[in-house]
């Protein structure tokens, strides 16, 4: 059976998009098909493509972006997937509210990264310059070796389970 990891933020136009973009890389680069890589948004409008500075920024990575387009996450998407990893605590908190069956499969991105989990958000750069994304960017690209290792392993760590 595959894993189906889905990526959620506010709009699915910002952190979402590069998180799928990022993983979908590193899945690709690793040659795992055993893995479906998407992102969603609480608040999104479905069809809206990504923002101006989130293209920007992955393209500096080599990764195109420009095509995904956003979609608003639903409880069928949320039954599909395997793995679900929200920007910050808050996204978490309003998918376990709303679609409780999910909480054993939903995480904070960087929740296997931070120890002191005081700093375990990924913000919104939404209105920000460049800069403010490249920094999103980075954050959410340290934290997907550990999301890769949990998600094929059950394990951050990487140890088998």
């Amino acid at each position: 059976m595959k894993n189906r990891v889905l990526f959620v933020c506010t709009g699915n136009v910002c952190r979402s998009p590069m998180a799928e973009g990022l993983f979908q890389s590193m899945v690709e680069e690793a040659g795992d098909d055993d893995i479906i890589v998407e992102s969603a948004g609480i608040g999104a409008m479905d069809g809206m493509g990504p923002s101006a500075h989130s293209v920007t920024v992955m393209a500096e990575e080599g990764i195109d972006i420009s095509r995904q387009r956003s979609q608003m996450l639903t409880p069928e998407l949320l039954d599909q997937c395997t793995h679900v990893f929200g920007m910050s605590r808050s996204h978490i908190e309003a998918i376990r509210a709303y679609f409780p069956e999910s909480q054993e499969k939903t995480f904070v991105l960087r929740e296997f990264i931070v120890a002191d989990h005081l700093d375990i958000d990924v913000h919104d750069p939404i209105g920000m310059d460049v800069d403010e994304y490249q920094l999103t960017r980075n954050l959410i690209k340290e934290a997907l070796p550990s999301v890769y290792r949990f998600v094929k392993t059950g394990d951050p760590d990487g140890a088998t389970s």
